[in-house]
Order: C-alpha cells, then structure tokens, then sequence
C-alpha cells in the first residue's frame, strides 16, 4: 500500500470521528442555553462552541449568533469548521476510490453535499437541531459502511486507527472544556446547580448521560464521571475503550516497517502506565492527567505519521 493512501484512510477516519463529536458539541452545548441554569451565560457557552470549533474570538465584545454559526459550520478556512471537515473527508475520499467501496465513496460524498447545500443566509439557531441529526445519520451511514463494506484488512485498519485517534483526542478535549466551564460558571463548586447542570451537558455531549444515570444509579460527581469517561473498558466513548482499540488496530496492520516493534512498545507501555490513573475525584489530578494523555496521544500520531505516512 502507498503511503499517501494509508495516509488519506486514516484521515478519513479522523473526519468521520471529528465530525460526530463537533456536531454533538454544538448541538448539546447551544440548546443548553436554552435551560434556566444557563440561560444567563449564553455568550460563554457560544465562546465554548467556538473554543472546541477552533474559531478565534475575543473577550471583549458580544458574541453574535450568526457569526458564530459562520465560523463554527460556514467558514471554508477553518479546516475544523463542519464545511471544512466534510471537504477534507470528501478530497481524502476522492483520491483514493480504487481503495475504498463505491457505497463508502458515495456516503461521503453524499454528506459533502449535504453541507454544500445549506445555506448559511437562511440558517438560524431554530435549525441547528435537525442540521446536526441529519450529520448523525450521515456519519451514522458512512460508518456502517466502513465497518459492512470493506473487507476487515490494512484500509479499514487504518480508517480505525484514525478513528480511535480522533476520538481520544475529542474525548479529552470534550472532558477538559466542560471541567473548565464548570470551574467558572460554578464559582469553583459553589453554585452546585450550576456545577450538576455541567456535568449533565458534559455527558450528554458523550453521549453518556443514561449509561451512567443507569450504572450509577442517577448520583453525579467527578469521581464517577471520570470513572465512566476515563476508565470503563465496557463503555465505547471512553478513553480506556479508544486507546485499547488504538492498540488492537495498530497491531492488526499487517505492514510493519522497521522501527515498528519499537514505536508499539513504547505506545503500549505508555498507554498501560496512563490508565493505570485512579485519582477520579481530585480535580487537579484528573486535568493534569488529560493534559498529558492529550500530550500523549498528539505524539503517537506524529509516531505513527512518521512511520508510515511519509
């Protein structure tokens, strides 16, 4: 396999993952304005979608809705805008039909089109509901299609691998942002109907708010978000499942470079000293444990890059 194609399989993955996790974000985070808790703070909660976005904004004015909108979902020079994602899929996509399934091919292309056909003079925020349900069901399409229609071999093991790479990274991000908001909206704790209300936004934009209502029986506190988040190997979100699937994919490829027993030695070791982490409600302890899991993570790609996309 040519190292440009492994490469735009596994950024395809990238994508598809960045996507969903953007698109949830967006949708959890402004609706939640919406709600008395915070309804007051709907500029910071822009401020955060914009944040995870990664649109440039400042402190010292007002946000505007429509910008926002702009720059989240519009605008064609943020590769991390929904556009910018979905045309980064698509030309990935593009380059590499001879190694993919027609029905992936068509999924992606399908979506691209989808974005391509919104237009942002008629959107508004009364949209932003069914624009992201219609992304769930196109990212929801394009990943039957890749685990369905691909034989199980090196292609679809490398749109894996970007895809547990993508979501480590995003779950981390997603945990960090929502502890931070937490912090200052509560007054560090201090407002607890403000802090609960963060932990329920937190979850539901990872998709876990019922699994841990019914796991731990409705009870909310960083210890068992961490726990759920961070360490539970049964739940598909969390950073315990994503970096032992990161592993099992890497391992799966059947190219091994030189250099490569060398790189997933030290990938693994690293992985199983992080998750070896238990000090779930110690804030602290738990941000300094994302920063350097995210640090992590960022290395393993330029590994992994190095290794086999250059």
């Amino acid at each position: 396999m040519l190292a440009r194609v492994a490469d735009s399989l596994y950024w395809i993955g990238r994508y598809v993952e960045r996507t969903e996790h953007c698109a949830r974000y967006l949708n959890v985070q402004y609706y939640s304005t919406l709600e008395a808790p915070m309804s007051q703070n709907k500029d910071f909660n822009l401020r955060s979608i914009m944040f995870m976005a990664g649109s440039e904004f400042t402190f010292e004015t007002d946000l505007v809705e429509k910008d926002v909108w702009q720059k989240v979902i519009f605008d064609g020079n943020n590769p991390d805008s929904i556009i910018g994602i979905a045309k980064s899929a698509r030309e990935n996509a593009r380059s590499i039909r001879n190694n993919i399934s027609a029905e992936l091919w068509e999924s992606i292309n399908r979506y691209y089109l989808f974005c391509n056909s919104i237009r942002e003079s008629k959107f508004n925020y009364g949209k932003i509901f069914s624009f992201t349900e219609d992304i769930n069901i196109n990212m929801a399409l394009i990943k039957s299609n890749i685990h369905n229609t691909l034989l199980h071999d090196d292609p679809w093991s490398f749109i894996c691998l970007g895809i547990y790479v993508e979501r480590s990274l995003q779950v981390l991000r997603i945990f960090k942002s929502k502890i931070s908001d937490s912090i200052i909206l509560s007054d560090n704790g201090a407002n607890q109907s403000l802090l609960q209300y963060q932990w329920i936004t937190l979850l539901k934009c990872l998709e876990a708010f019922d699994i841990h209502k019914n796991y731990y029986k409705g009870f909310l506190s960083l210890k068992s978000i961490s726990e759920l988040i961070l360490s539970n190997a049964a739940f598909p979100r969390s950073l315990k499942y994503s970096t032992l699937k990161l592993l099992n994919t890497l391992s799966r490829i059947s190219v091994k470079p030189e250099g490569y027993s060398a790189m997933y030695e030290r990938i693994e070791s690293k992985i199983t000293e992080r998750l070896n982490f238990d000090k779930f409600s110690e804030e602290e302890s738990v941000l300094t444990f994302i920063t350097e899991m995210y640090a992590d993570i960022s290395v393993f790609h330029s590994e992994i890059n190095n290794l086999y996309f250059r």
